[in-house]
């Protein structure tokens, strides 16, 4: 949660600080994580890029608990602190999520975990791109899985062991077209769709 966030920053600086049914972006993450009940420890990855978020997650009332905990980052790019965070993780195993998801569920949490392969170093979750053109969501990675396109949803699990600095580590995907996964916030227009979606369910 500690990106630049150029994409987003002149309608809102710090945007996991943005609100969705009356809670930060963030929080929602959080609270999805604890319900999960398949974590020992969350760990918000931020960079002095988002200060106002590292002010409301050490004031956070799981952050006081011990539940959580704020890693510092230098905020250069997001793989760099993904691999400092990790490192520092190790060993461990990490799943790793953006901040601004807003719509994960706990379900969705522990079915992505039940699907896990505990001999890869690493998997993540990817989404059809026909899946995300219906949504009319843009996301950022677009990958060519044998003769499919799809979309990486930023969710991914780490054996933190596995995992060094300069070392390329062998990516597995799983499918998983789910649009809780898809509202991934980087842009005005994804945030507007995620309020007009929440207008609709009223």
């Amino acid at each position: 949660c500690g990106g630049k966030g150029e994409r987003i920053k002149d309608f809102c600086p710090d945007k996991t600080m943005l609100e969705f049914k009356d809670k930060p972006l963030i929080d929602h993450i959080i609270l999805s994580l604890k319900k999960s009940e398949q974590f020992d420890k969350i760990f918000a990855a931020a960079s002095h890029n988002s200060k106002a978020t590292i002010n409301f997650l050490k004031n956070h009332d799981y952050f006081r608990g011990g539940l959580l905990e704020v890693i510092e980052t230098t905020g250069i790019d997001y793989s760099t602190d993904l691999v400092s965070a990790l490192e520092k993780l190790t060993p461990a195993i990490v799943f790793v999520i953006p901040a601004d998801m807003p719509l994960i569920t706990p379900d969705i949490i522990k079915k992505i975990i039940s699907s896990w392969d505990e001999d890869k170093p690493s998997v993540s979750i990817v989404m059809d791109k026909e899946f995300i053109v219906k949504l009319d969501l843009l996301p950022t990675i677009l990958l060519k899985l044998g003769d499919k396109e799809c979309y990486h949803s930023g969710v991914s699990i780490f054996d933190s062991s596995k995992v060094q600095a300069g070392k390329i580590v062998k990516e597995h995907y799983i499918t998983l077209n789910d649009e809780k996964l898809a509202f991934n916030v980087n842009t005005k227009k994804d945030y507007l769709l995620l309020k007009s979606k929440l207008n609709r369910a009223l």
